[in-house]
């Protein structure tokens, strides 16, 4: 008689209850968010350098962390993405506890999704090192959980 190893037969492949359908892994928050075309978010960098050229930077990047463009294309997201490497890298270093301080846990935990996404991209090698001096600010203030919450999250910015 033939024995068949059972424990090696994967039994879930077969259960048509524990298939997920992709549209059901996006988030309900973006799931319904309009995409932001290349042009309005061209004029949204635009009123964020006005804020940054006013001296205004918590308010600069208390705006761009707000509205992230998760349900757009990578070529929006690299735009935003380069707004908020100017701001960051436009605030000096004395004053970063006391930004991360004013910011909600929410804007924390984007603000490290971007750090991340610019610590991937080759092309932010000139700010590399103020990525990781806001990297160490954030983690010192909103702890670990913000790199947790980094890795389980589905929206990318």
């Amino acid at each position: 008689m033939a024995t068949v190893n059972f424990r090696r037969i994967n039994i879930d492949i077969l259960d048509p209850e524990n298939n997920i359908p992709p549209e059901d892994l996006i988030p309900p928050s973006i799931a319904n968010l309009p995409p932001v075309s290349v042009s309005d978010i061209q004029a949204f960098g635009q009123s964020i350098r006005g804020l940054l050229s006013r001296g205004d930077h918590v308010g600069a990047l208390t705006a761009a962390l707000d509205q992230p463009p998760y349900t757009s294309t990578p070529e929006v997201k690299n735009i935003h993405l380069a707004t908020v490497l100017d701001i960051l890298a436009t605030i000096k270093t004395v004053d970063m506890s006391k930004i991360v301080d004013k910011l909600s846990p929410e804007q924390r935990d984007t603000l490290i999704k971007y750090l991340y996404k610019g610590m991937g991209v080759p092309e932010t090698h000139g700010v590399s090192g103020v990525l990781l001096a806001w990297f160490e600010k954030v983690t010192d203030i909103a702890g670990q959980g913000a790199i947790v919450r980094y890795l389980s999250d589905r929206r990318v910015v």
